[in-house]
């Protein structure tokens, strides 16, 4: 009794041991590397078409470019491989599709990619499941925020999907449901945009729902589809993509020696308080200190609100130098802002100032002036002294050269008139 409890045990535990490592159920344990189950699970419905991609076929797992390699797909339920199924299965290498998903393809399933040398193995899940009773669209849902009162938009998560039939040279059609009411392109405020995207004109609060994104195609011979939903929800508060207006990507010229002061002056445009984060870099270097025994600091940042034109925040940061060197010239200096939008910066660079030749040209001028003036008095008061020695000085003017001396007595006579 004992015995036969125990031989009904055994191979009961071995059995499990060799299904869950894939060797009982027809391939081969090859001490392949395992690179384990994927993180990102792939969701789909009854009759829906589901792509499951290895990421084996990788720089980071081997030298494909130049290494031949081959890739099986099997079933970890059976232990089986999994070959071309007309209508419903298709191997495309990395790639395995279900034409026309069951809830029995529920499961776990296996890459094995060989190479002369090694193998590597990795595990994609599928999960399958039932429709929501009376709602359209994925069980599943996506979520993401659209903000009140601006242009905004809806991301359809089937972007690799589009891809990778593209490089089959299909191209599939995109439909965009609210609920279960299709959304024409180009209606209302909506726009179907960027192959992915549906953009919405001045977010209403009545844009909260369930969008739909359907992708159309025929693969294998077989007209497919597969859907993905976004639960979007409207939020009012917000926060847009910060604004440097100081620096401005200028040049500045100033006297090496001196003291010096720049601000990075940043607006976002937001509901709420934001969250952003302001540094100064010179070069590729942050500058963290706020001491102003150093030579180089940074201010704390002032910050105040906006509520006409555009309501929001503005922040101010100020760069300072004690003294400038001859080495902080021809150098960028850059304020970066960084926010959960983006990261924006602005950058100034300091140059040596011009020669002041304001003063040297002064100085002439007014020199000139001076001469100008003092010639112009000497003549005045010595004309008649000037005009006789000029005539004595330059006879060939004058050929009346016997009258001299009453000629002489009349210019004098004149001259003092």
């Amino acid at each position: 009794m004992c015995s036969t409890m125990g031989l009904s045990l055994i191979p009961r535990r071995l059995l499990f041991f060799l299904g869950t490592f894939g060797i009982c159920s027809g391939f081969v344990q090859e001490n392949c590397i395992n690179y384990e189950l994927q993180f990102e699970r792939v969701y789909s419905i009854p009759g829906d078409v589901a792509m499951l991609n290895s990421t084996l076929v990788s720089p980071d797992v081997f030298n494909f470019t130049t290494v031949p390699y081959n890739i099986t797909w099997y079933d970890s339920k059976t232990g089986h491989e999994i070959n071309n199924q007309t209508g419903r299965i298709l191997v495309q290498e990395m790639t395995l599709w279900f034409l026309q998903t069951t809830l029995d393809d529920n499961g776990e399933y296996v890459t094995i990619l060989r190479t002369p040398s090694r193998c590597f193995m990795q595990t994609t899940k599928l999960i399958v499941d039932l429709p929501v009773d009376g709602e359209c669209g994925s069980p599943r849902k996506v979520y993401q925020a659209l903000t009140k009162g601006f242009t905004d938009k809806v991301s359809c998560p089937l972007e690799d999907q589009i891809k990778k039939l593209e490089s089959y040279n299909i191209t599939p059609s995109l439909k965009w449901y609210k609920g279960c009411e299709p959304i024409e392109d180009e209606t209302d405020r909506y726009t179907y945009w960027d192959k992915t995207k549906l953009r919405i004109d001045q977010v209403h609060s009545e844009d909260n729902g369930l969008y739909t994104c359907t992708l159309t195609f025929t693969l294998g011979g077989v007209r497919g589809s597969m859907s993905e939903t976004i639960n979007a929800w409207v939020k009012a508060e917000y926060t847009l993509t910060p604004q440097v207006h100081e620096p401005a990507n200028e040049i500045i010229k100033t006297e090496i020696g001196s003291n010096f002061t720049k601000r990075c002056l940043v607006f976002v445009p937001c509901v709420g308080i934001p969250i952003v984060d302001i540094m100064w870099l010179v070069e590729d270097d942050f500058i963290f200190s706020t001491d102003p025994t150093d030579r180089i600091y940074i201010s704390e940042t002032r910050v105040w609100s906006q509520d006409e034109p555009v309501k929001g925040f503005w922040f101010e940061k100020l760069l300072m130098f004690s003294e400038l060197k001859e080495k902080d010239f021809n150098v960028s200096y850059t304020c970066r802002v960084y926010s959960n939008r983006a990261h924006h910066e602005g950058y100034f660079i300091l140059q040596p100032a011009d020669p002041d030749i304001l003063l040297p040209i002064g100085l002439t001028l007014c020199g000139v002036t001076v001469i100008f003036v003092s010639s112009v008095i000497i003549f005045y008061i010595f004309k008649a002294d000037i005009v006789l020695w000029f005539r004595r000085a330059f006879p060939v003017f004058h050929p009346n050269k016997g009258n001299s001396s009453m000629e002489s007595t009349r210019i004098s006579r004149q001259m003092a008139v």
